[in-house]
C-alpha cells in the first residue's frame, strides 16, 4: 500500500500531537460500530506516524504520531461529525491542528452515510441517518462521560464536563442539532458549511448552548441564503454567531484541498477516484488552483477563538468580531 507524507502542515503547528483509535460499540442498536479517532496535544513526538487512509489502497501521514504521551489532562473536547459521503477522516489536517492548540478531538464515522456506504449502494435514507447520528454523538458523548478515551494513549485524560461538538454540512446539521438535543451535556455547537433546512423553526428555537455557523459565499451545496441565514435568524441558544466567509466553497474545512494536491503523487488510482476529487477541485475556495491551507487555517482560527471564548464563559462576539476586518468575511452576532 503507497503512503504518501503531508510535508507541510495546515498551519505551522505550536506543539506536538497524538493519535490513537478505537472502536465504539453499542449494543443497544443491534452492535452498532463506531470506529473513532482520537488527537490531543503532546508532550513530545511519538517514533511512528499516525497513517490515515486518502483512496482505496492508498494512505498518508501527516503532523501527528500514534500513541504519543499526552500532555497533562483533562483537556477540553471536541466532538467531530464528518460530511454526507464523509469519513472520520476527512478532516485531518483541521483535527490534528484543533488537537495542536490544546484539544482532545474525537471524530467517530456515521455508518450509512460513509463514502464507503454510498459506493456499495448501502447509504440509508435521510429520516434514518439523522435519527443514527443523533444517538451516534449521544453514544460518543456517554464515551467520552464514563472515561472511555481515558488511558487510550500515554496520561490521555479527557474532560467531560468541557466538550463542545463540531461538524461539516451533514455533520453540520448534527452538531446544531446537538445543541437542541444533547445540552448541557456539551457547552456549544458549531457548523462549518452546514446543512439546516431540514431542522424546524420550532427546534431550532430549542437550541439551549451557543452556536456558531461558519457559511461559505461559493456554496453550491448548503447555500447560506438556505441554511446558515435562516438558522441564524430562529436559533434560540443564548449566543448565534454567524461568520461567512466569500471566497470559500462547501469543502471550505475538509481535506479536499490536500487530496488535489497528492493527487498527482499517487499512481494507478482508479478513474472513478481521479474524477471524484478532480471534480471537486473548486469546492474549498470556489476557484480550482487557489491555495487550500489558508482558508481552512481560517476556519482553525475562528473555532479555536470561539471555542476558547465558551470554555471560559466568555463573550463569543468578542471572540467573532476581529474576524470582520478581513476581506471577505462578514461577522453577525444575536443574543438572546
Amino acid at each position: 500500500m503507497p503512503t504518501v507524507s503531508v510535508d507541510q502542515p495546515l498551519v505551522e503547528l505550536p506543539g506536538a500531537v497524538g493519535h490513537a483509535s478505537l472502536v465504539l460499540v453499542d449494543g443497544t442498536r443491534a452492535d452498532r460500530r463506531l470506529a473513532a479517532e482520537v488527537w490531543y496535544p503532546a508532550a513530545g513526538a511519538a517514533s511512528e506516524p499516525a497513517v490515515y487512509d486518502l483512496f482505496a489502497g492508498v494512505s498518508f501521514t501527516a503532523s501527528a504520531t500514534e500513541e504519543a504521551t499526552a500532555v497533562a489532562g483533562p483537556l477540553p473536547v471536541v466532538v467531530f461529525s464528518h460530511g454526507r459521503t464523509g469519513t472520520r477522516t476527512s478532516y485531518v489536517m483541521l483535527c490534528e491542528a484543533l488537537a495542536a492548540h490544546g484539544y482532545a478531538v474525537v471524530a467517530a464515522d456515521h455508518p450509512g452515510d460513509r463514502l464507503e456506504d454510498w459506493f456499495a449502494g448501502a447509504a440509508v435514507d435521510d429520516a434514518t441517518n439523522e435519527a443514527q447520528r443523533v444517538d451516534d454523538i449521544a453514544h460518543v458523548l456517554d464515551a467520552v462521560a464514563s472515561g472511555r478515551f481515558d488511558g487510550l494513549a500515554p496520561t490521555l485524560e479527557l474532560d467531560h464536563g468541557r466538550v463542545i461538538v463540531i461538524g461539516h454540512s451533514y455533520g453540520g446539521w448534527t452538531a446544531v442539532v446537538s445543541a437542541i438535543e444533547h445540552a448541557p451535556a456539551i457547552r456549544g455547537a458549531v457548523g462549518l458549511q452546514p446543512f439546516t433546512r431540514s431542522v424546524s423553526r420550532d427546534d431550532l428555537a430549542r437550541a439551549a448552548v451557543p452556536v456558531l455557523l461558519v457559511a461559505a459565499g461559493a456554496d453550491a451545496t448548503t447555500p447560506p441564503a438556505l441554511d446558515s441565514h435562516p438558522a441564524f435568524e430562529v436559533l434560540g441558544a443564548p449566543s448565534v454567531d454567524l461568520v461567512e466567509v466569500a471566497e470559500a466553497g462547501h469543502q471550505a474545512c475538509s481535506d479536499v484541498g490536500l487530496y488535489v494536491e497528492l493527487l498527482p503523487e499517487v499512481e494507478g488510482l482508479p478513474e472513478l477516484v481521479s474524477d471524484l476529487v478532480g471534480g471537486m477541485a473548486a469546492d474549498v475556495t470556489g476557484r480550482a488552483g487557489d491555495p487550500w491551507r489558508p482558508v481552512v487555517a481560517l476556519h482553525l482560527e475562528l473555532v479555536v477563538a470561539w471555542a476558547d471564548a465558551v470554555l471560559v464563559g466568555a463573550d463569543t462576539a468578542a471572540a467573532v468580531d476581529p474576524f470582520a476586518g478581513r476581506p471577505g468575511v462578514d461577522v453577525r452576532s444575536r443574543r438572546r
